[in-house]
């Protein structure tokens, strides 16, 4: 390894009757303090001096990492707190339905044992609550299985999962109109800070830094001493004049610089390779904004119809109820329209589920770390 601008301490000791005469110190050697400057190679950036630079450089780089984990980690458990939301949502519907089929149930007993109804409509009346039964005991099944996913984030001191029981803070449609109210802001916020833009940024001063270090390292070594001699040869203790000194230029040049110039190219090719995946990136963010501006267009549309959809439906089964209740439906037709109903309303909540994911993920690619709605 080279170095160059050294703060040089020594002490020669020739004293014997082999010894060069130009080499011959007092019986006390000759200690010497001086400095070794490079003039060609390492004058510019050296080894100790890149690597504090890249120091500082891999500070920054490991930050955004962290970031780059957290912001993954942040989305990821944001999108099964969501989720949880949504099986709540699928509790709660099933669970109004099936109360609805369980109070035409015993309506209908009640006017099968005096002869109003058909004793088969109590039968069909039961199946239908059998059957929104075992879809509340489903929904059950979702929500635990959501609650499991979610506690798999929520860790104690002791690194085990906490066990406790969740309360949303709003409800799904609660979440739907704040995700609704900071889209815009979202959309369009600066994304200058994104962890992973940040990262690339600083591996690539890295490589720069890389880089510039190996160009210099094809130059020739041209090195000057300059030493200040001990003048007092009869004693251990030394002292230095400016007159007793010693000077020198050390000068070495590779003939044919193969390993420089190969170091050189490939650190160059680094460079530019970071720099190309850095580009690639901002165009790979881009697109995936755009695509998703495009997406909550069509959502929006969507949602509309799912809206409409879920009240017309609402109103055909009232409608239906008003005419079973007078004799001019029944109740297999009833049951159908409720059946539209609950679809409706489930595909309603999917949409909006779908919604405020789409807005997470927008944050996701932002990289700003601020999931909060």
């Amino acid at each position: 390894m080279y170095s160059a601008q050294n703060l040089k301490f020594g002490y020669e000791y020739g004293v014997g009757t082999n010894i060069n005469p130009e080499q011959y110190t007092s019986t006390y050697g000759l200690p010497y303090v001086g400095l070794e400057v490079g003039l060609l190679q390492g004058l510019v950036i050296d080894y100790r001096r890149a690597e504090v630079m890249k120091s500082r450089e891999y500070v920054e780089y490991y930050s955004a990492e962290k970031n780059v984990q957290l912001n993954g980690l942040l989305f990821e458990a944001s999108l099964k707190y969501f989720d949880w939301l949504f099986s709540l949502r699928q509790v709660y519907l099933n669970n109004y339905f099936l109360n609805l089929a369980k109070q035409r149930l015993i309506g209908i007993e009640s006017l099968a044992n005096i002869g109003e109804r058909a004793a088969v409509d109590t039968i069909e009346a039961a199946i239908f609550y059998q059957g929104r039964l075992l879809d509340v005991q489903s929904s059950q099944i979702d929500n635990q299985k959501q609650i499991n996913d979610l506690a798999s984030f929520n860790w104690q001191n002791n690194n085990i999962a906490s066990t406790t029981t969740y309360q949303p803070q709003d409800s799904l449609d609660g979440y739907f109109e704040k995700a609704k109210n900071s889209l815009v802001k979202r959309l369009y916020q600066d994304s200058a800070n994104n962890p992973v833009i940040a990262k690339y940024n600083s591996m690539q001063s890295i490589l720069e830094i890389d880089n510039k270090l190996k160009r210099e390292m094809i130059k020739p070594k041209l090195n000057a001493n300059y030493n200040f001699l001990s003048y007092n040869p009869n004693s251990y203790s030394p002292v230095y004049s400016q007159n007793n000194y010693k000077w020198g230029v050390d000068l070495s040049f590779p003939l044919l610089l193969r390993t420089s110039r190969n170091e050189y190219k490939m650190a160059k090719l680094n460079s530019q390779s970071n720099s190309l995946e850095l580009a690639n990136k901002n165009n790979e963010l881009d697109f995936k904004i755009n695509t998703l501006k495009q997406t909550i267009s069509i959502l929006a549309e969507q949602l509309q119809n799912a809206e409409r959809s879920a009240r017309y439906s609402k109103q055909l089964v009232e409608a239906e109820k008003l005419k079973f209740d007078n004799g001019e439906s029944s109740l297999f037709i009833l049951n159908a329209r409720e059946n539209k109903w609950l679809e409706t309303e489930l595909k309603l909540a999917e949409y909006k589920l779908k919604f405020i994911k789409t807005v997470l993920n927008v944050t996701y690619l932002k990289g700003n770390l601020n999931y909060t709605l």
